[in-house]
């Protein structure tokens, strides 16, 4: 396994700020968030490209991930409004373009809530579509999709690993992929075997945090319900090679440094104890 964290922690900061404070606390990699003042996709121009691409040799950090800002945003793949699948369009090849200038080799996609008038499977069905002729565009690029389960507070479209396969399936791209947050299992009382059980090899990357058990609240390692080491454990079990990258957004923004160093601690001490 590899270690890494989110950029989107260090929103109030510089991304260099983000990656000089991974790297200073031992981290493999960064995954880029894809929003103001980090990466946003239609600000990614050639200097912009080049920044990053100094920034990843400046400090010796892969970008495993790149995550466009999707949640909330005017670029929902999942509505049936036809202006927003245009923008959404748009907005997601420009991003999937910014992915391969920056040499990550994976995008980060979510189907956002469309909406509580709009039919589950209606919207599961424009989102395939979408995803499918984004699919064909990213390999153009080079990159693989990756879909991330929600929590049903979030959207409903896709929050279990069977939502994860079966997306995959109907997509029906090779470059298309799942990763697992350990929060929306918690929440829909799924086990975490069933991501590696069921998605296989399509299941390469990992957003690590802990949880209430009642939100989609994406806590610091050592406060909340989920046993960490014990995630870890299972991950290793399952013989999980992949990215593991922190995502503690809901403490993170006033002192991303401060948690970052107290995860930097208490992944250390697993890495050591698990051998990783």
């Amino acid at each position: 396994m590899k270690f890494g964290c989110f950029s989107l922690d260090f929103r109030r900061f510089s991304l260099e700020t983000a990656f000089r404070t991974a790297a200073g606390y031992g981290f493999d990699g960064i995954e880029i968030w894809g929003g103001r003042p980090h990466a946003y996709p239609y600000d990614m121009d050639a200097e912009e490209i080049r920044k990053i691409l100094e920034l990843k040799k400046t400090y010796g950090l892969e970008v495993p991930v790149y995550t466009p800002n999707a949640l909330g945003m005017p670029y929902n793949l999942c509505s049936l409004d036809g202006r927003e699948q245009r923008d959404a369009l748009q907005y997601f090849k420009t991003a999937i373009r910014a992915c391969g200038q920056m040499e990550a080799p994976r995008m980060l996609m979510v189907a956002d809530h469309p909406g509580y008038e709009v039919p589950r499977r209606e919207s599961f069905g424009r989102f395939v579509e979408n995803m499918r002729e984004l699919g064909e565009y990213a390999q153009e690029h080079s990159v693989k999709l990756m879909i991330e389960a929600l929590t049903p507070m979030e959207s409903p479209v896709i929050t279990t690993a069977d939502d994860c396969l079966e997306a995959i399936r109907e997509i029906g791209l090779p470059n298309i992929e799942a990763m697992l947050d350990v929060v929306p299992p918690h929440i829909v009382c799924e086990p975490y075997s069933a991501y590696f059980e069921k998605l296989g090899d399509k299941m390469n990357y990992i957003h690590l945090c802990n949880n209430d058990g009642r939100t989609d609240a994406h806590l610091r390692l050592d406060t909340g319900e989920l046993p960490v080491a014990d995630m870890l454990k299972v991950f290793q079990t399952y013989g999980f090679e992949g990215y593991v990258t922190v995502e503690l957004y809901s403490e993170c923004y006033r002192d991303p440094e401060l948690l970052l160093a107290n995860a930097s601690r208490i992944l250390g001490q697993i890495r050591r104890d698990l051998n990783l």
